[in-house]
């Protein structure tokens, strides 16, 4: 078969061509995807630069804090460095050298006002270490003969005792330990062996505990009382949800302090519950409703139920009444229509409540401050009293980032039974 004179005959120079404009596209499509990544980059730029000036900077010096403490390793540099050399566990005291060093830093310190650092430093690990200090830096200078045992054993036999110096050895190294040890309730020995402090002393172990037994009975309750308002919400026309939603809002308008103090005068002896109850008879001189762990568990509750709400509803907004209906009409009764066609729908919901109320309720201060009692501190409270009154910003930062670690390793828990799925608000 001849074909026309006019048909186009490929040629191999053609086929250059072709491959020579695909791979030009190609390569101008890799470009403009380029181009749209470093838009979306720099348009991601500032809420990045955000977070990481808000929030992992101060995590960062959080951790550094609570791992880094130079004090006795800035103040007494030549006793920091003879310490390391020197071994507790022998049971002797350090040579001649140590004290010698110790006593002229002791004095460059006292003239340069960082006695006071020192003895604060050394407090925390040893109570009664303060005091010590203090003692030896105002007595130091009143004899000038004998060696530097002699005077510093003069002025108080502590300094002739291991212990002295095994605690000044392991607080001389600019990285420590020690905050992390004295938060789950240990300390070094004399000889350096880490061991359990003595019960009396033991505090912070049952202080995380109380704090995550509160958090997750406040989540509890929040969801026990949070689910069926959030379903009535959902389920009447919108006309009347609105009104009913501001009454779920409007607790956001009004600050944590004085919606904590409103259940003071509610709950106290004389308040208007105890009142109420002594006037049905029931009680005849009122029950202890606050300063205790029922004050504490109500005032939170309160306070989170708002947030528990507006996550379940979120949620079953989304759901279709249809499900019910229909198994209605297959001959399901109500409430078991209710468990196998729309409380499983809900679930994500459930556990964006459950998960905000915890994080939420782990963190909270004012409100177990002002209606629990000595026992009812949770661990938000002994790092605030770390920072503001014993300055002790050490352990301060070694609670809170066990607080955070916690946090996020039942999260992390959470999110791998439920597959994510609990943590998605719609």
């Amino acid at each position: 078969m001849n074909l026309p004179t006019d048909f186009p005959v490929p040629t191999h120079n053609t086929e250059q061509v072709a491959t020579v404009e695909f791979k030009s596209l190609k390569a101008k499509l890799r470009s403009a995807e380029r181009a749209e990544r470093i838009k979306a980059m720099l348009l991601v730029f500032p809420l990045l630069a955000f977070l990481l000036v808000t929030f992992l900077v101060p995590i960062g010096s959080l951790l550094m804090k609570s791992l880094q403490d130079p004090t006795i390793s800035k103040e007494l540099p030549h006793t920091a460095v003879l310490l390391r050399e020197w071994d507790p566990a022998k049971g002797k005291v350090p040579g001649e050298h140590v004290y010698d060093a110790f006593g002229r830093d002791l004095l460059v310190a006292k003239s340069n006002e960082g006695v006071s650092r020192v003895a604060s430093r050394l407090n925390y690990d040893e109570a009664g270490m303060r005091g010590l200090i203090m003692k030896t830096a105002r007595r130091l200078g009143d004899s000038d003969t004998g060696t530097w045992h002699q005077r510093l054993t003069a002025i108080d036999p502590q300094w002739d005792d291991v212990s002295t110096w095994s605690t000044l050895k392991y607080a001389s190294s600019p990285w420590t330990l020690a905050y992390y040890l004295k938060a789950f309730d240990f300390k070094r020995s004399s000889d350096g062996s880490i061991v359990r402090q003595p019960e009396s002393e033991r505090l912070y172990v049952d202080v995380f505990v109380r704090t995550a037994w509160v958090s997750m009975s406040v989540s509890l309750l929040c969801l026990l009382f949070g689910y069926p308002v959030a379903y009535f919400l959902a389920n009447i026309p919108a006309r009347h949800s609105n009104v009913f939603m501001i009454m779920v809002l409007l607790p956001f308008w009004t600050s944590t302090l004085v919606r904590t103090t409103a259940w003071v005068v509610v709950l106290q002896s004389n308040g208007v519950l105890n009142a109420f109850l002594i006037h049905l008879g029931i009680t005849e001189a009122g029950l202890a409703l606050i300063y205790n762990r029922f004050g504490v568990l109500v005032a939170m509750t309160h306070i989170l139920l708002p947030y528990a709400i507006l996550s379940l509803y979120s949620v079953m907004k989304g759901v279709p009444n249809i499900y019910m209906k229909a198994s209605r009409s297959l001959g399901a009764g109500p409430i078991r229509s209710f468990f196998s066609a729309y409380f499983p729908q809900t679930l994500p919901g459930v556990g964006a409540a459950g998960m905000l109320t915890f994080i939420l309720a782990v963190g909270y201060y004012i409100t177990p401050a002002i209606v629990g009692g000595p026992d009812d501190q949770l661990a938000s409270y002994y790092i605030a009293n770390h920072v503001n009154s014993t300055l002790n910003w050490g352990l301060a930062s070694a609670l809170a980032s066990i607080l955070l670690a916690g946090v996020l390793l039942v999260y992390a828990m959470f999110v791998r039974l439920t597959g994510g799925a609990g943590v998605k608000l719609g």
